[in-house]
């Protein structure tokens, strides 16, 4: 398997999955995950974007690495299917942090 340059990156999907006391989010392929606590997501959904978006790229870039690009994220609550993630304001929130919601 030949070496990767320092300018190649590996890019990577991640999970986001949001609670109304926990963020958590996995990365795919490489399987690595971690968790904060919030206090920024209630039953309507976002009430404070700037911290939610401050707080999704604090956890990105605590778990990423140096070789890891994360392009999108795929985000979901406890509440299932059923939330509307642009009424709710994590769409805003996603893309405030600077990166794509997918799905």
């Amino acid at each position: 398997m030949p070496a990767m340059s320092q300018t190649e990156q590996e890019y990577e999907v991640g999970d986001l999955f949001v609670t109304e006391k926990d963020l958590t989010l996995k990365l795919l392929p490489s399987r690595k995950s971690a968790t904060v606590p919030i206090r920024w997501f209630a039953k309507s959904g976002v009430t404070n974007v700037r911290r939610a978006a401050k707080d999704i790229q604090f956890l990105v870039g605590k778990i990423r690495g140096s070789k890891l690009q994360v392009r999108g994220l795929n985000v979901t609550t406890d509440k299932g299917l059923d939330t509307d993630l642009v009424a709710s304001r994590l769409t805003e929130a996603v893309t405030k942090a600077g990166f794509e919601v997918i799905g």
